[in-house]
């Protein structure tokens, strides 16, 4: 098995916490086959809880994007694999997309809130920011799962046309179009389809639960990961703010909103996040309430400066 160098990391509550939010998912989206109680107020009550826990499972996979789930590359691999399917969103392009929003942070095509000067109306551009804010981050990767494994005769010629414009968008392509990835993505939306297509299937009168569940989950998972970007500073990798929560919330979120230092050290696994926090003399913004209400300001001008260096560049 393939070792990383060895981190103080906590393997044993991360697999812990990833057996329990399985447990719980499959229970929600089997609920109807396992016969639970039907009650309105409780299925409400669990969807909400699923709400919540849809944004841990989020943050666990994202642990193991940087490597940071196991000491084990190979675990933190197949962990990531099987909590995506879980989540409904192929491994491979959960990776490729983040990592290459470290790379190309506040850059064009990874600012949604910024008016920009590419040919597209002001009218366009904000419903681009809305669609993306509340659904994009989730549906994008879940249809671009399913897109991605289609043969690469086609799937190539139709991105370097239409989606290949940008920096980011040509080396996110490179990156998931390579042969081998492509190879395990179409194993992975197999899977995802087996997975939903049977919960669907079997969910019966209780379909509108597993729609609702999925539907929500995009919604947070897209709203709260531009929530840390909102209005920061233009092409600095690390620009991104650290968002007060309260502790019980920070907890289940593991620690995602201390982001800033997470752009700063992306190796430091969720639990040191807090400590990294106080030993590099970082400070909280504001609360992440505060900035998702922020981000119903919608588009914002980006700055003479900026803007005059993209138009001489």
């Amino acid at each position: 098995m393939s070792q990383a160098p060895h981190r103080n990391l906590p393997e044993k509550t991360n697999r812990i916490v990833s057996l329990l939010l399985s447990v719980f998912f499959f229970s929600v989206y089997f609920w109807n086959s396992i016969g639970y109680t039907k009650s309105f107020w409780f299925l409400s009550i669990t969807i909400f809880i699923s709400v919540i826990l849809s944004y841990s499972l989020w943050a666990l996979i994202h642990e193991c994007i940087h490597g940071n789930f196991s000491n084990s590359r190979n675990e933190s691999h197949l962990a990531g694999r099987i909590l995506c399917i879980l989540f409904g969103t192929p491994y491979q392009v959960a990776k490729t997309a983040h990592l290459m929003h470290h790379k190309f942070n506040r850059q064009e095509g990874d600012r949604i809130e910024y008016l920009e000067k590419n040919g597209r109306s002001i009218a366009i551009q904000k419903g681009i920011y809305y669609f993306k804010l509340f659904q994009g981050t989730y549906f994008l990767e879940v249809i671009g799962g399913f897109l991605l494994s289609l043969p690469l005769s086609f799937s190539v010629p139709l991105a370097e046309k239409y989606f290949s414009r940008l920096p980011v968008q040509k080396a996110f392509f490179k990156q998931i179009q390579k042969q081998e990835i492509v190879k395990e993505l179409r194993i992975d939306s197999f899977l995802i389809l087996l997975l939903y297509g049977s919960a669907f299937y079997l969910s019966g009168p209780l379909v509108w639960v597993l729609g609702f569940v999925l539907i929500l989950r995009g919604g947070i998972v897209s709203f709260l990961d531009h929530s840390y970007h909102y209005g920061n500073g233009i092409e600095d990798r690390n620009s991104a703010t650290n968002l007060s929560l309260p502790s019980i919330l920070s907890c289940l979120f593991l620690n995602f909103n201390y982001h800033r230092v997470h752009h700063r050290f992306p190796g430091c696994s969720w639990d040191r996040l807090p400590a990294q926090f106080a030993n590099s003399g970082d400070t909280m913004n504001r609360s992440l309430f505060s900035q998702c209400w922020n981000q119903f300001g919608g588009l914002l001008e980006i700055p003479e400066s900026i803007s005059e260096k993209s138009e001489t560049s």
